[in-house]
């Protein structure tokens, strides 16, 4: 059983808060992401778990435990940096042994270890280079294999892949994610990267400005975003959003945007309420009866996919998202549609107005 538990967990220095009331229950063998900006407080959140960063009030709790006071090496985890941190002058195999050595682990029991996690991460044929003669995505595995022959009960990760380039990060990913699954661990991860979030978690913590927005599956958070935060962050390329006053002076209820079109609206609202429309790229269609109108002005291919930029008015850009092929040319005027269930709502507050059925 390794649960981690986070109650009212905050910090600060001085009169500077940059963790405020987090409260957080970590199941046995989950795969939890921390995401968020930079600077959003999600790293100095993991180094309180880690017992790198003291905790200034609420109560860590680790296999029920409290561990707020127990030294860093006392609490059975591991974390995984975002630099390798590995000595130069040492080959893999001890690299990966030189925490076991500290600790007074026998000779035989250190290479069956170091020799067990460089098979899990197909290190066992590069044991006695050193770090110079391997790839990012080795030295990276040299550095998570350190960690596995500890035993721990808990993984952390500091975005461990942000220094390799945009092929080795998605071999990494599926690496991390199959190796969660065979070693049936506990694992914190940290990321400024949603789609890192998106496709390794079990479930994704949303931190903003020190406190939590949102804890969810992906598809929960993707579909059901609780804030206006959420919505913009998670999702490439990111949702449209729209701010908008509530008008009923047609008969209708509708929500009047920045450029004046109007988007009829199903949520029972009084007229003059500021709000926020959100509609992911992908639930946007041409349509000669839409609701918007605008001029296209830039087409990006990305082969199995396509997005189109459309310009509404007010230099507000809508993206779609489509297949290969484009929705119209560079310069043509479109009109734009969706279904009503697509349209997220949000309130004066940021905070979404849950009245309708979600896809």
């Amino acid at each position: 059983m390794s649960s981690v538990t986070l109650n009212q967990i905050g910090k600060s220095y001085g009169s500077l808060e940059v963790v405020s009331g987090i409260n957080l229950d970590i199941a046995d063998k989950e795969f939890i992401v921390l995401v968020g900006p930079s600077g959003c407080g999600k790293t100095t959140l993991l180094r309180m778990i880690a017992g790198l960063e003291t905790i200034t009030k609420g109560d860590l709790v680790i296999d029920g435990k409290r561990v707020n006071s127990v030294r860093p090496d006392e609490r059975g985890l591991a974390m995984v940096f975002q630099s390798y941190a590995l000595y130069p002058h040492m080959t893999v195999a001890d690299n990966m042994s030189f925490a076991l050595r500290l600790a007074g682990v026998d000779k035989t029991e250190r290479e069956r270890k170091v020799s067990e996690a460089a098979k899990i991460l197909q290190l066992d044929h590069l044991l006695q280079r050193r770090p110079a003669q391997l790839s990012g995505g080795q030295r990276q595995r040299v550095a998570i294999g350190r960690a596995i022959v500890r035993d721990p009960k808990v993984f952390l990760f500091d975005e461990p892949l942000s220094n390799l380039d945009a092929a080795l990060r998605i071999q990494m990913r599926i690496e991390l994610a199959r190796l969660h699954k065979q070693l049936s661990a506990t694992m914190i991860y940290v990321t400024h990267d949603q789609v890192e979030a998106m496709t390794m978690a079990d479930r994704i913590v949303v931190v903003n400005k020190g406190g939590v927005e949102q804890v969810g599956t992906p598809m929960e958070i993707y579909q059901n975003p609780d804030t206006v935060f959420v919505a913009g962050f998670i999702g490439s390329p990111k949702m449209n959003l729209f701010e908008a006053e509530v008008d009923a002076s047609n008969g209708g209820l509708s929500a009047v945007i920045d450029s004046g079109q109007r988007i009829p609206l199903s949520t029972p609202l009084p007229a003059g309420t500021k709000i926020t429309l959100g509609v992911r790229p992908e639930a946007l269609d041409v349509d000669h009866n839409g609701p918007l109108a605008g001029e296209i002005t830039v087409i990006e291919h990305l082969g199995g996919e396509t997005f189109t930029y459309v310009d509404i008015g007010k230099s507000k850009l809508a993206t779609i998202k489509s297949g290969e092929k484009s929705v119209g040319n560079v310069g043509d005027t479109i009109r734009i549609s969706f279904e009503p269930s697509r349209l997220h709502v949000f309130g004066p507050d940021g905070r979404a107005i849950r009245t309708q059925s979600r896809h």
